[in-house]
Order: structure tokens, then sequence, then C-alpha cells
């Protein structure tokens, strides 16, 4: 008879899910694992968490905005316009905001798998390497200076002999940022969802030279756990986008300053530093009302130890990509919210899950959910 299947207990979930709000400096007061002191800039908070998902731009710009209380979304704008956050195609095939010193390193453990897994779709569209090549050319001289936006890159395409019929000119985008080429920085004039492209080579800080692979995905793998942690090596592959095998290996080489709980069977590792919070998870009392895609809740392949499993489809409705925005209370998922205009005026409406919240646990949600609205119009 087969054993049955291990799942941590309540009590650990839980201690797991704070840890993770501790990690990711969603507690005020307690700075995100790998800063030495609370976040200051959209830059601080990018660079703790090495990069976070942002295909939708203005739920990316709040999940910055609830790691830095007191900003607000033209700050955001501002981090976007001055270069000191980037935004790109990271990992997974996913747009992500990323601090722009990791960039080479990044596609340097990234891009090659994400290129493969795109080879299937470039050869339906017929874009082969010679053209990504001519047109990598093409993207760096339209995006050098003030750069360019979407419309304006793919005239360039057009105008260089490739078509950008349907969906080519999309993939032909992604190709070239994949090659390290252009990044997106700078809001569009008038815009809050679309960015201008930048030539990487003149828009990206001078760094030191970039690690191999081998080095680069050690980088990653430590900056996941410390971010991220308590997490699984399952985790950490799924939000690279790599297979198991060398993530295991670079989370075995990163022993001595990695530590790791066994729960339900599972292995979770966190920066050994903070092993000592596992006494007393801190963040018992807090309220938060995040962003949909938020890296709380995306940035692991099993959510389960956050959200409730009988709750999934009410956060992922139609299971079609899309996450809502979720409330979560001393780290466990409660509910959803929503934002509904009237003419000019914006409100924010909490759903819970089940059965309607105590009072004291309603003022709190509406006072996260006021730091939202306040947040659009700073």
């Amino acid at each position: 008879m087969a054993a049955p299947p291990h799942h941590p207990t309540p009590v650990q979930r839980n201690a797991v899910a704070r840890l993770r709000l501790a990690a990711q400096g969603l507690l005020p007061g307690i700075p995100a694992a790998t800063l030495p002191v609370p976040a200051t800039t959209p830059a601080d908070v990018v660079a703790a968490l090495g990069m976070m998902q942002a295909q939708d731009l203005p739920q990316a710009c709040w999940a910055v905005g609830v790691r830095l209380p007191g900003a607000g979304l033209s700050r955001i704008h501002a981090a976007l316009a001055d270069g000191s956050v980037i935004r790109c195609w990271g990992a997974r095939g996913t747009l992500m905001l990323i601090d722009p010193r990791l960039h080479g390193s990044l596609l340097a453990v990234t891009a090659q798998r994400m290129n493969a897994k795109m080879a299937g779709t470039r050869a339906q569209e017929d874009i082969t390497e010679a053209e990504l090549g001519r047109l990598a050319d093409v993207a760096r001289e339209r995006c050098a200076g003030t750069g360019a936006t979407r419309a304006e890159l793919l005239r360039a395409f057009e105008d260089a002999g490739s078509s950008i019929e349907g969906q080519r000119g999309y993939h032909l985008i992604v190709a070239v940022s994949l090659r390290g080429v252009i990044v997106q920085g700078p809001m569009e004039p008038g815009s809050e969802t679309r960015q201008l492209f930048m030539a990487a080579g003149s828009w990206l800080p001078e760094t030191e030279p970039h690690p191999d692979a081998g080095a680069a995905l050690a980088m990653l793998v430590r900056g996941y756990f410390d971010s991220h942690g308590p997490a699984t090596v399952a985790d950490c592959a799924w939000w690279l986008g790599l297979p198991l095998t060398p993530v295991r290996a670079a989370v075995a080489a990163l022993d001595p300053v990695l530590g790791s709980a066994e729960l339900g069977g599972d292995t979770f590792h966190f920066a050994a530093r903070h092993r000592e919070r596992w006494e007393h998870p801190p963040g018992a009392r807090s309220v938060l009302a995040l962003p949909g895609f938020d890296e709380f809740l995306l940035g692991y392949r099993d959510r389960s130890v956050t959200l409730p499993e009988e709750h999934t489809q009410v956060v992922t409705p139609g299971k079609n990509g899309i996450f809502l925005r979720t409330v979560v209370a001393g780290g466990e998922t409660i509910g959803t919210w929503e934002v509904e205009n009237s003419g000019k005026a914006r409100y924010a409406r909490f759903v819970p899950f089940a059965g309607e919240p105590t009072p004291a646990r309603a003022r709190a949600v509406a006072a996260r959910m006021d730091l939202y609205l306040r947040f659009r119009n700073a």
C-alpha cells in the first residue's frame, strides 16, 4: 500500500508564508532579505527581488509601490525614465521589471532556453537568424538616443524589408530583445501602459564584465532564495524557466549560505542568516492589498502555501493566465479586490472568499486598498 502524501501542517504553511512576506519586503519596518535597511527607492525594491513579474505594467508598478510606503505611481515611472529600473523579457517568456545591472547575467542564463521554446513559432512565421541579425542592427540604431515607440520600431523593421503582419512583429521584437539589444525604459508620453524601447548598449549602466553562465546561475539562484525563500528547488526552476537539474546543482554548491527545512516531505531553502525567524515568524497581523501577478503569489510554482487550493480558480478565473488582485492577511490569501470607476473617481471593493469579514478586518483591508488609490494619484 502506497504511503499517503506528505503535506506541511497549517502551522508550517503559515510560517512559510509569513517568512516570504518578510523576505519580499512586504512587512513595514522589516527590510527585504537582500537589503540591510528598508527600501527607499523603486530601484531598491526591484534589486532586492532580482526581477518582478511585469506583463501587466500598471500592476507591476503597484507591486513596487506596495513595497515602498509613501511612493506614488509617478515615482515608479521616474525610475523607468532614469534607467534605474528596466523592463524586458527576463525568464519564461514573460516581461519582468529587473535591476539593469542584472540584464546581461539574466540573459546569459535564460535566453538560450527561451529562444529554444520559441523556435517553432519563429519557424511558422519564417523568422530566420539572418533576419534577426539584420534587425538587431536596425533596432540598435533606431532605439538609440531618445528611444522609439513600439509603432516606430515596427515601422523601422518594415522599412528594412521585414513583414510585421499579425503577430510576426511582436515575435521580432521579443527575439531582438533576447539578443540583449533593446530594453523597455521611459513611458511613452501620455501613456500609463506603453514604454519606449531603448538601445541597451547606451541605456544600461556600465558594469563589470558579466560572469559566465555557471556563475550567473549561481548568483540568480542565491538571489531567488534570499528574496523569495522559504521556497523549493522546483519553485526556483519554475521562476527562472529552467530544468531542475542545473538549479539543484547550483543549490548544492550554495549550501554554506542557504538554510533549509524539511516540511511535508519537501525541502524549503532560504537565506541561512534568517534561520532564527522560524521561531517567531513576523507578519501575523499584516494585511495587504496586492496587485495581480504579484511575486508573493506568482514567484512560486506551488502556491498552495499562501493560496488555499479551493480558491485558486477565484484568483485565476477561467485559467487563462490572468491573476486578479489579492488580499493577504497574515500570509494567507483571503480574497480578491477590484477597482471600480465612477466618472473620474475610483473606488476599491474587497471580495472575500467566504463570509463577511469582521469590522476590524474590513477596516484594515479598506485602509490598504486606499493606499493603492492614493498611489495612483501621486
